[in-house]
């Protein structure tokens, strides 16, 4: 029976959609069945992340509305095994869509994939609470900033109070130029302020900005030093 990981973080531009995408391949690579889940209503950016914007006909809202079934929204990724996602709409909301409708699509989910990487909107909304009704666990991200570590902090407890008791965090875009140095928060600050297992940390690097704009995320490239930390971090999850 497969899992669902929520990517999730309490504020914008901790680089959550990055996370997930190349997660998820790192995962992949395990040889695992992954579905890597883009719930960003209207704001959807992980087919743009790998390079399958083109190939996108059905997504999550024309599965509720019966336009499709779900096998022809789920798209398998050819640049990496195992690996397919699940797109939402990009210009339309999703109506009428609550909790029951989520457990039931997890349900279907977990038996064909191993793992669900579900990449959520920013903070504690509609689309998260409901989500986060079918949830296994989380993953919450946050940057070497006070203000992205004090409210993954709040994250954290609103997502202990919706019930996700496994929960982790990973600190990304860590800036080498200034980490040590007491200008920005620092890893022991940060682990301590949140209060979870942390399963990673991951740089700042301009490879990842080109990757995202040519749809070939870093990870493909085993032999890099990016790839060699999320599939740590893959390895490190509990899921």
């Amino acid at each position: 029976m497969g899992k669902v990981l929520l990517i999730c973080s309490g504020s914008g531009g901790a680089g959550k959609t990055t996370f997930a995408v190349n997660l998820s391949i790192a995962l992949a690579k395990q040889g695992k069945r992954v579905l890597l889940f883009d719930i960003n209503v209207g704001r959807r950016n992980v087919d743009i992340y790998l390079g399958m914007e083109d190939r996108i006909l059905f997504d999550l809202g024309d599965v509720i509305s019966g336009l499709c079934k779900l096998d022809k929204a789920i798209i398998p990724y050819d640049l990496c095994d195992g690996l397919s996602i699940l797109a939402c709409p990009q210009y339309r909301e999703i109506e009428g869509f609550g909790a029951g409708h989520v457990k039931a699509l997890f349900e279907a989910l977990r038996q064909r994939f191993d793992v669900i990487v579900t990449d959520c909107p920013v903070s504690i909304g509609t689309t998260l609470r409901v989500f986060s009704s079918g949830a296994d666990s989380a993953l919450l991200l946050t940057v070497p900033d006070h203000t992205s570590v004090r409210n993954a902090e709040a994250l954290n407890e609103k997502l202990a109070a919706l019930g996700i008791e496994k929960r982790f965090f990973a600190i990304n875009r860590i800036d080498k130029q200034y980490s040590g140095t007491g200008s920005i928060p620092g890893i022991n600050y940060i682990a301590r302020t949140v209060q979870l297992p942390l399963v990673g940390m991951v740089s700042e690097d301009p490879a990842i900005h080109i990757a995202n704009n040519s749809g070939m995320p870093v990870v493909l490239d085993s032999s890099t030093d990016m790839a060699m930390r999320f599939e740590a971090i893959a390895q490190r999850l509990d899921i």
